[in-house]
């Protein structure tokens, strides 16, 4: 049988005479002006052969990424029509053409050529590792990673800063072949720093991520990780979550993104926001790409690929948070529009509520252990590499002392953790976490129970701080584009052709069952709407 990408090469076979030159974004002439770099992407190391790219590479790859999955790259790469050197390329290629201004990264890795021949002549000699073997993956740089690439997290302080060793999950997709395509950018530590309509994606290092989709917000703060992916500048990326914060850019730059079970992804190696919560996880443009990239990345042995089936909703029983959804204006059509698809897929459909709880209050008590995270185990990172500001109040004093290089889009954010009645001590703050966790996943638990839903129905964000304290899995696919509304909208940010996305809900370690049932919802929808970018 053959594969699209087959069908693609047969088609292009007479037509590609040569490649056109590369073009500036048509939106590169809008009106908004980012900030300065403060590390220029290096395409030194790949010059040379970017002038080699041929023609018919890349006009097979304009066409055949916005469709195809992982498993069907890697069977173009078996047949030999394409190699994970020409894969990689072509992205540079992207990047060197889109990226000044979408600002998705803020590093490449000046080894990945090296690293795709490198998967090319293993393959050559029969030596395949995985699914990943020579695909190009983007990390989000709160990632550590061995020099010579930085580890930043966007920040001005650890602009030179050379993590000693690759995160484990890193080391894990090296093991299975992928090529490290570089780093992507972020909101600034991971989205402490700063507040406003620019809270989403924007760092001292790299400026602000924008949408592909040409809409003025990409949520944070996975955003270059969610960005990149959607604008086809990496075939996958690993964010990472706190609460919402790789849900929510997935969501909104129209693809598809997981926060894993806690602890399914080791998350050593990840500069902390608060530890307890913090969990690395996928971002693809399908579920198939999530699946594989997780089945990299996690400390299990379970093949997540091979259990997508088509009719995995049939005769589930889904709980929809319908109640809390609809408090947000502009949500109902989108709630109507997946309901319907979840009933297209056989899947049986039952209002669910999450009870309103003292011990929540308003999301005050995880804002304090938020804050506190930001304390002791953020700046308890930031102190161990000796750069002389080891306290909230010295990294304020230090962006403050070049507020336009070190803090250019505000740093309002900074004086929370230390405002309050009080401040936590560590054993104070892992006191608290205990309790809120304990709570999350009862109140979970309960919905769950409520109505022996398998799964549960939310969108985008809007029950972050639950499943992400509780520890438990989520998962966000396509749902279209916003007509108007939603969370952005009552943040005053524009949110009209902005993409969005469905949120399903897992018990703690039902990751399989839960993309199972994501592939099925996007089987059956369809609503993935690619970025139209030349």
């Amino acid at each position: 049988m053959l594969t699209r990408l087959a069908v693609l090469c047969l088609c292009m076979a007479t037509t590609v005479q040569a490649a056109e030159p590369a073009k500036a974004d048509g939106a590169a002439a809008s009106a908004f002006q980012n900030t300065p770099r403060l590390r220029a992407l290096d395409f030194t190391p790949f010059e040379a052969a970017l002038a080699k790219l041929t023609p018919q590479a890349i006009a097979l790859l304009d066409a055949a990424l916005p469709q195809v999955t992982i498993a069907e790259l890697q069977e173009g790469m078996v047949q030999g029509q394409l190699s994970s050197e020409a894969l990689t390329l072509y992205l540079l290629r992207r990047i060197r053409q889109h990226d000044e201004r979408l600002r998705t990264y803020l590093e490449l890795n000046p080894h990945a050529l090296d690293e795709a021949r490198s998967a090319d002549a293993d393959r050559a000699a029969g030596r395949v590792r995985g699914p990943l073997h020579g695909i190009p993956v983007s990390l989000k740089d709160n990632i550590e990673t061995a020099g010579p690439m930085h580890t930043t997290a966007g920040a001005e302080l650890l602009l030179n800063h050379v993590a000693r060793r690759d995160a484990p999950v890193v080391a894990q997709l090296r093991a299975a072949g992928a090529v490290i395509l570089g780093k992507a950018n972020l909101s600034e530590l991971a989205g402490i720093v700063t507040l406003g309509s620019r809270m989403g994606g924007s760092s001292a290092v790299g400026g602000q991520t924008l949408n592909p989709h040409g809409a003025a917000i990409t949520g944070g703060s996975s955003a270059g990780s969610a960005a990149g992916v959607a604008a086809r500048l990496a075939v996958v990326s690993v964010g990472t979550e706190t609460s919402g914060s790789l849900i929510t850019p997935s969501s909104w730059n129209g693809v598809v993104g997981m926060k894993p079970s806690l602890n399914l992804v080791n998350g050593a190696g990840v500069v902390p926001l608060l530890s307890v919560n913090d969990s690395p996880g996928p971002i693809g443009r399908s579920v198939t790409d999530v699946a594989l990239l997780l089945d990299a990345m996690d400390t299990r042995d379970v093949r997540y690929a091979a259990g997508l089936k088509g009719d995995a909703l049939d005769g589930v029983t889904v709980g929809v948070l319908a109640a809390d959804v609809l408090k947000v204006p502009g949500n109902a059509p989108l709630l109507q529009a997946a309901t319907a698809s979840l009933v297209a897929a056989g899947a049986r459909l039952r209002p669910v509520e999450l009870p309103q709880l003292a011990e929540w209050g308003g999301g005050q008590p995880f804002g304090h252990l938020l804050a506190a995270g930001a304390r002791l185990d953020m700046m308890g990172y930031i102190a161990s590499l000796g750069l002389g500001v080891n306290s909230m109040e010295d990294l304020q004093a230090y962006n403050q002392a070049m507020p336009q290089r070190r803090q250019p889009f505000g740093a309002e954010q900074l004086a929370l953790p230390g405002a309050g009645p009080k401040r936590l001590t560590r054993e104070e703050a892992d006191a608290l976490a205990a309790r809120l966790r304990q709570t999350a996943a009862a109140t979970l638990d309960a919905a769950f129970a409520s109505k022996e839903a398998q799964v549960l129905l939310s969108l985008e964000n809007t029950h972050s701080t639950f499943y992400a304290t509780a520890g438990y899995p989520a998962i966000t696919v396509p749902l279209g584009l916003r007509a108007g509304g939603g969370i952005a909208a009552l943040l005053g940010l524009p949110s009209q052709g902005v993409p969005t996305g469905i949120t399903l809900i897992g018990r703690r370690g039902d990751d399989a069952r839960l993309l199972a049932f994501a592939y099925a919802f996007e089987r059956a929808s369809g609503l993935r709407v690619n970025a139209s970018l030349p």
